[in-house]
């Protein structure tokens, strides 16, 4: 396939992205290629490397746009009044909402390494820290005044277990088949003994 000329390197980037995008969702992670890219888009899969240097910078720029919709959707400022514990209930709620609904998505955010990738790239760490933020919101709204570092590792060690569960249910390899058992009711539980952990820590 000759290369074409009739778009900008942005615009070839964004008909890029695009398509992986398209690729993940309706195929698949596995069929992810250049070629396949190519094929999408009417250009050489050579093209590809003109924009991105790799596919797994190519990766890094498609999980990018995942967080970003993540991000919106964990970004809801609570009702005024609202029950902290509650507040955070619904913001686990709406990442297993997430999860469900852009699975192949959420699920390419973990299953390539980028690590050389990553280093170079200082861009996506701050979106990955970006995440946090809400929790970290809520998480500050409960300690005012406390230290800044403990909201900071707190809303760490809530998401990675609240993940850790949505990761495993989605996955078939968390048992919830007692009908007892959810995987929501397991994360409220979760969150209820951490923060009755703060407040005991805290009196």
């Amino acid at each position: 396939m000759a290369r074409r000329k009739d778009h900008t390197r942005e615009e070839l980037g964004n008909l890029i992205l695009d398509a992986a995008w398209r690729i993940v969702g309706e195929e698949g992670l596995s069929s992810l290629t250049a070629r396949r890219i190519g094929t999408h888009i009417g250009y050489a899969p050579g093209s590809i490397y003109n924009v991105f240097p790799s596919m797994n910078v190519l990766m890094l720029h498609l999980n990018a746009r995942t967080i970003d919709i993540l991000f919106e959707r964990l970004n809801v400022p609570p009702p005024k009044g609202e029950d902290f514990i509650m507040g955070m209930k619904k913001m686990a709620s709406r990442y297993i909402n997430f999860a469900q609904e852009y699975r192949p998505y959420w699920m390419a955010l973990f299953s390539v390494d980028l690590g050389e990738e990553r280093r170079a790239e200082v861009w996506y760490d701050d979106k990955i820290q970006n995440l946090f933020n809400p929790l970290e919101g809520l998480l500050q709204v409960k300690n005012q005044g406390g230290n800044a570092k403990n909201v900071s590792d707190d809303a760490r060690i809530l998401w990675s277990s609240v993940h850790g569960l949505v990761y495993l249910a989605l996955t078939g390899k968390l048992p919830l088949k007692d009908g007892s058992r959810t995987l929501e009711g397991m994360i409220g539980r979760l969150i209820e003994t951490y923060v009755s952990g703060l407040e005991s820590k805290n009196r």
